[in-house]
Formats: structure tokens, sequence, C-alpha cells
């Protein structure tokens, strides 16, 4: 039985969504992938082995969301740990989908279902966790995140899922490299750094941004759609979230013919994307990896 889940990517809005900014997130397809060779026994068991109380606690849960008999869950991934590419979100979702065909073989498994334990075992990784990460996991598809009293003018089609989960549709894909920087930090951190350092307006200026990306959005204007995105990284590089590997990997970029490049995520490491022309995608992978940094599959 062979599995796989997607993970995430933050376009806009990282930080200050947690002050009722808006936020979008993409998916990234083939982030972890999982086979389940032998079941049996009274314990789930990851191979490779995660030696993490959060990964044990996660387990533990998933036993009781849905019963089934042990089983070993092998798994590989192309998602860092601690990337900002939702690699917790990734590790649930695959769980939730083993554990499924364990306890149901000939059953089609109910995505609503599968959607609430993912969830529900994200909070063993992340305390509260917004719902971004795995929604866009389970659904593969953008979501917005949008806080309640905040209206986005969203022009194109879209589901709401939940009071602040909308499931979205872009007017065509955008064309993206994700690199790694090669560094994580702590997502709690950065966002208690992000707080103390970021300015008054820090959330006014994201919706401003984010506002103005929609647009762009709408008018199929990649150009300005990246110009936002290269802002967007000042914005958070000026509230302390970026790192001088993240300003290097967005100058590289940009020098590469990026149309538009910013950090994704929490920061204080972790990933970098550029927005390009596909004609742009190998001179700007080439440009990272000289540098010595991990371009992600896509």
């Amino acid at each position: 039985m062979r599995i796989e889940a997607y993970g995430k990517i933050i376009l806009l809005g990282e930080h200050a969504v947690l002050d009722g900014a808006p936020a979008l997130a993409l998916p990234l397809p083939g982030a972890m992938r999982g086979a389940i060779p032998t079941v049996g026994g009274d314990r789930i068991h990851l191979n490779p082995d995660i030696p993490d109380a959060r990964v044990t606690a996660a387990l533990a849960l998933l036993g009781r969301l849905i019963p089934t008999e042990g089983f070993t869950l092998d798994w590989e991934t192309t998602v860092p740990p601690g990337a900002g590419l939702g690699a917790s979100a990734s590790l649930s979702f695959l769980l939730a989908q083993a554990a499924w065909r364990v306890a149901h073989p000939d059953e089609v498994a109910d995505p609503t279902h599968l959607a609430a334990v993912t969830h529900a075992l994200e909070h063993c990784f992340h305390g509260t966790p917004s719902g971004i990460d795995d929604a866009v996991v389970c659904l593969q598809t953008a979501v917005l995140l949008q806080r309640p009293k905040v209206t986005v003018r969203w022009p194109f089609p879209h589901v709401v899922r939940a009071a602040h989960l909308w499931q979205v549709t872009l007017p065509s894909a955008l064309p993206l490299v994700v690199g790694y920087s090669g560094t994580s930090a702590s997502t709690q951190a950065m966002i208690a750094r992000v707080k103390a350092c970021s300015a008054a307006d820090f959330a006014d200026t994201s919706r401003r941004l984010f506002d103005e990306a929609v647009g762009h959005l709408a008018g199929c204007d990649l150009d300005a759609l990246g110009q936002v995105l290269s802002r967007a990284h000042e914005h958070l590089a000026a509230a302390g979230a970026s790192t001088p590997a993240l300003d290097r990997m967005v100058r590289l970029a940009l020098d590469a013919g990026a149309q538009g490049a910013k950090l994704t995520g929490s920061g204080g490491g972790g990933c970098a994307i550029a927005l390009c022309t596909e004609d742009r995608r190998a001179d700007i992978a080439r440009a990272w990896q000289a540098a010595g940094f991990q371009v992600q599959p896509l």
C-alpha cells in the first residue's frame, strides 16, 4: 500500500496572519511518500524512526482517532524538517492515510475524516495550528486563510471550507522555484522575534501587499506580482524574519532573472521562493546550487 502527501508554500502573509492579515498558501507536490510493508502487533512504527516526543504523542493520538492494529510505515521526504514547507502536516496526513487503510482496507477514505485527524495530529506538533498547512496538504489546492472581520476581495472561484479557510482557484499556475537555505528555526521562536521587532503597522502593510498581489493575479501580471513578492521579503526582513542566507538567495534569484523572490514560512532559516518565467527556472536553480543551496523538486 503506497501513499503520498503534499507540502505547502506560503506565498504571502507570513506572521501578519496572526494579527488578522490574510495569507495564501500553495500546494507542494511530492513532499512525502510512504508504504506499509507490515501489519500486526499493537504499535505504529515509523521507519526511519523520529525520536521526538511530539511524534510519540501524535502516534498515540492517531491510535485513538483511528483504532487499528499496529503497522510499520516506511516513509521518505523531500521536505527538510523545520524548513517552512509543512513537513509536520505532510507527516500527519501520511499517518492518517496509513491508519485508515489498515483499519478499513476495503473502504474509500472519507476526506473530511482524514482532514480532521490530520488537523488533530498537527496540534501535537504546533499546539494551536492555524489550519492552513493541513488544509493545503489535505485539499492539495491553494488555500486562503482570513481571520474573522477581515474581508478579502477574492475575484476567483473558491469554496468556503471553514469560517476562515477558503479552498481557492488561481487564474493560472505560478512558476516557482523553491530553495532551502540549509538551516531552520523554531516557528514559535520566530513568531516571538517578529512580534518583538516588527513595526506597529506590520499587519496593515502586509494586508496592502496582499491586496496588491491579488490584483496582479487577477490581471495575470506576473512581473508586477514578482515585485510585490520582493517587497514582501523586504517587509519580513525588516521585522527580523530573514537571515543573511535567505537575503542572498533572494539576490541570487533576482540576478538570475526572477520576477520576484522572498522567504517563505516563519523564516530564521528555511526556504526561499522565486517567481519566474519557465525559461528562467534552470538559471535560478543553478545560481542557488552554485552557492551551496538546495533546490526543492517540484
